[in-house]
């Protein structure tokens, strides 16, 4: 009886927000917002043409796991402090396997 052998594959994609556009007069500012750009993630071709390369490949995806950065504000409003802290994706770690055939 022999063992199964697998080789293993890890991708990282991506996750963009969505950046709002201020106007004031003549001025115009972007500013980042706490909103991730989902339909971007879902549309991008490059994301969906890598997946459907490594399942071409042989490539079985077993896990995913999302990659965060901490965000952290820290104000005084009034002489009233306040502070916030999340925890915000900005991507996912993709796992795959594939069997490796004995000889």
């Amino acid at each position: 009886m022999s063992r199964q052998k697998f080789e293993y594959h890890t991708e990282f994609a991506p996750l963009d927000y969505i950046i709002r556009t201020k106007k004031l007069l003549i001025f115009k500012s972007e500013e980042p917002t706490t909103e991730p750009d989902i339909q971007g993630f879902l549309q991008s071709s490059g994301n969906s043409q890598r997946l459907t390369q490594l399942g071409q490949e042989g490539w079985e995806l077993v896990s995913v796991q999302s990659v965060v950065r901490g965000e952290v504000k820290i104000g005084n409003q009034n002489a009233q402090g306040w502070a916030y802290g999340i925890a915000l994706p900005t991507g996912y770690l993709l796992f795959f396997k594939r069997h490796i055939s004995s000889d």
